[in-house]
């Protein structure tokens, strides 16, 4: 089973690990080495969930932390209207393929609808990343289109296809 709870210090050397080389931080992951300090920092400064920004430790049966995921505040039209989350995800290499990715950003989609006034959640992935595809379609997520030449990595532009749930399209939890 797979669950989110509040990034604590026990869960820092994994998470700053994903910083650390390609194969940690996956294929369409890496953009490039991180300073040591990055969650530690945000930990510490209490920047872990604020109003417009979170992350939360992914984290599997044993309450181990797999993976983190995380959301920012983004703006369709010039605020306050038009405002959604926009979500972000990482596995750590021993845990992909597992389901842990389309069981967090299921409950973290939920999380943000039942604790903000989102109408919408949004992630988005590239084009030839089918893994994440499949993952945000069975966490509930719709397809909606591609962002062409939207994503700078590997020193090549990359097009990304971008999905979305509504408030409506979450089941109620009472």
């Amino acid at each position: 089973m797979t669950g989110l709870r509040r990034v604590e210090p026990r869960d820092l050397d994994f998470l700053e690990s994903e910083f650390d080389s390609v194969e940690a931080a996956g294929r369409y992951g890496w953009f490039g080495f991180r300073d040591r300090g990055h969650f530690a920092n945000r930990l510490e400064a209490g920047e872990t969930l604020t109003v417009d920004r979170g992350v939360l430790t992914i984290v599997d049966n044993d309450d181990k932390a797999v993976g983190t995921l995380s959301w920012i505040k983004v703006f369709r039209q010039p605020p306050p209207g038009g405002g959604c989350w926009n979500l972000g995800i990482w596995i750590g290499p021993d845990h992909r393929g597992k389901g842990h990715g389309t069981e967090a950003q299921r409950l973290g989609a939920a999380y943000l609808f039942d604790h903000t006034q989102m109408e919408r959640v949004e992630a988005s992935t590239e084009a030839d990343n089918i893994a994440e595809q499949r993952a945000l379609e069975r966490a509930g997520f719709t397809r909606e289109g591609v962002l062409r030449r939207a994503c700078f990595r590997g020193g090549a532009w990359r097009d990304m296809v971008m999905y979305s749930k509504l408030r409506s399209e979450e089941p109620r939890t009472e």
